[in-house]
């Protein structure tokens, strides 16, 4: 978790020192892309860790995103951009669903976890913003 909030923090310096110099993040289409799509693996893994073992479908549902992300990260550079972009907002899409109806399992006490409200909301919030972003970069 450390690692994936030191990330994140590098992430956001580097993007707000490009936008103090006036200038556009250098990033290829696939750096941008990894970034959030690790991202969202990472998320799905800290969701699949923090569920009580008894949750056996929602922890199978929280690892196979995590597997589907990092599955993009690595066809990245093999597979056609309009092809990673349409996997990454269709995943996306679905891993945004999935910490939607988590968060409010969690908020009505329905989910068995160790997982914070606020985190559960942080996590819901990125996966909106990186939809945004897929629905910026898809035109």
């Amino acid at each position: 978790m450390l690692e994936h909030v030191t990330h994140e923090a590098d992430y956001y310096a580097g993007l707000l020192k490009s936008l103090q110099k006036k200038e556009l993040p250098r990033k290829t289409l696939c750096e941008e892309l990894n970034f959030w799509n690790h991202l969202m693996g990472e998320h799905a893994l800290f969701i699949d860790g923090m569920m009580d073992p008894s949750e056996r479908k929602l922890k199978e549902t929280a690892r196979n995103f995590a597997e589907g992300f990092e599955k993009l990260v690595r066809d990245c550079v093999r597979t056609a951009e309009y092809q990673i972009k349409r996997d990454s907002l269709s995943l996306t899409e679905a891993i945004r669903n999935f910490k939607r109806a988590g968060t409010d399992g969690i908020l009505r006490c329905r989910i068995k976890s160790i997982i914070p409200p606020l985190l559960a909301d942080h996590v819901l919030r990125e996966a909106n913003h990186y939809l945004r972003l897929l629905e910026m970069i898809n035109g």
